[in-house]
């Protein structure tokens, strides 16, 4: 029978994961409760590699003997590496509730909401878990950045800055917080200071920082929105590409970056980038897994023309036997058309569906290309209305940049093309 636990390692594990600064290798190394928290980590990548070594250490690790504690989790972990990811939330949800001091759970919960893109229940459990924890735990100011993003992400901006300032206060090295306050700072529009904020952050930082490329991108899309479009080219090549691994998820926001620049500036030749990105996204689709992660492989191969590899895996995505809405099927097929040219198809499906996008997962800002691209969509086919639906009841309009202020002289002269149309007409 295996030797209990080392708490001291457990706990120090525990900080690790949460902070995202889990050392994988002494996990490999160690029992049965450093390994279901590095299950946890690997299963955080949503990578298919990833998940399946998390369901390897699972299938490894002795039955019989565990507690109910450890049963559950290994329970919920399994529904995680099944891909049901609804079930696996529900299951360490109960964790919570049956122990709310559980960091491990805690931060799974949180991890799952967002991959669900279910931001109220992320914000429920967040701000019911802090009271089970001192605040003098080693854990509570990373807890305190997992809450920052869950108010951010619901749209309570200024309770979210409060909390990114205190979590950032007991651990000035919290990227998660940090990354909160970038969400914070893109959501009221503050694109110089957020642009500033990220430089300042990632100056003499490595490789091995947490959530490097998916900071760079949020530099990236600071500058794209300010028209600083040679400075988001650099960063997307130095900052966004140079990746870690092979493995095509680290393309996720590379993919995304790509698209909003070929819609804001499309005289720029972009070819040789997406082909380079098909390359790396080019086996995903024997890897097809999560729904975030298809979007992006789909979008890259109907970029690049490959328009059957883009309707196999669109067919791999329905057939899993997972739901999957409606409204994302239309998501899905909105951006085929728009890179076929039909522009009148692509507005419509996207204009119908861009409030649910939110059931691929992700985060608000990362979804907004939905509603960018259904903004372009519209202008191109010249559907006024349709376009000024958008603006009025969308996201991208509520600030002022340079990029922003363009589109909404080309809706405006749309509508004056329409109307001196019209009075020509009668």
């Amino acid at each position: 029978m295996e030797s209990p636990p080392d708490m001291e390692n457990v706990e120090r594990a525990i900080v690790q994961l949460v902070s995202m600064k889990l050392e994988h290798d002494r996990c490999r190394r160690s029992g049965a409760a450093l390994q279901l928290i590095l299950a946890v980590d690997l299963l955080c990548s949503m990578e298919r590699p990833a998940v399946e070594e998390a369901a390897a250490i699972l299938a490894a690790l002795p039955t019989g003997i565990a507690d109910a504690r450890t049963e559950a989790m290994r329970s919920a972990l399994g529904f995680w590496t099944t891909g049901d990811l609804v079930a696996a939330r529900n299951g360490f949800q109960t964790l919570v509730d049956t122990y709310p001091g559980d960091a491990v759970s805690i931060y799974a919960v949180h991890m799952l909401d967002f991959f669900l893109g279910d931001a109220p229940h992320m914000l429920a459990t967040t701000t019911g878990s802090l009271e089970a924890f001192a605040p003098d735990d080693p854990v509570i100011g990373y807890l305190h950045g997992l809450h920052a993003f869950a108010l951010e992400e619901n749209g309570l901006i200024e309770a979210a800055i409060e909390r990114c300032r205190l979590a950032l206060t007991l651990n000035a090295d919290d990227v998660y917080a940090m990354h909160a306050m970038v969400h914070c700072l893109y959501e009221t529009g503050r694109h110089e200071e957020g642009a500033r904020y990220i430089r300042d952050y990632m100056r003499g930082r490595d490789a091995s920082t947490p959530m490097r490329i998916h900071v760079w991108w949020h530099y990236a899309l600071f500058e794209l929105y300010a028209d600083n479009i040679q400075e988001v080219l650099a960063c997307y090549r130095i900052g966004i590409r140079r990746k870690t691994s092979l493995r095509s998820a680290e393309d996720l926001d590379a993919v995304t970056l790509l698209w909003r620049l070929a819609l804001i500036r499309p005289q720029l030749d972009l070819s040789a980038y997406w082909r380079s990105l098909y390359q790396d996204w080019e086996p995903y689709l024997e890897e097809s897994w999560y729904l975030f992660n298809d979007f992006h492989a789909y979008l890259t191969y109907c970029q690049v023309g490959e328009y059957g590899r883009a309707d196999a895996l669109l067919e791999a995505v329905l057939a899993r036997g997972k739901e999957v809405p409606e409204e994302m099927v239309d998501v899905f097929l909105g951006f085929r058309s728009f890179t076929t040219g039909d522009y009148a198809d692509a507005a419509d499906r996207l204009a119908r569906s861009y409030h649910r996008a939110f059931a691929m997962g992700g985060s608000n800002a990362q979804r907004d290309v939905v509603e960018l691209t259904a903004i372009e969509a519209a202008l191109r086919c010249r559907d006024h209305e349709l376009a000024e639906h958008l603006r009025e009841s969308g996201r991208i309009f509520r600030h002022r940049s340079p990029v922003l202020d363009e589109y909404a002289a080309r809706l405006a002269a749309l509508r004056t093309t329409e109307r001196h149309t019209q009075g020509v007409l009668k």
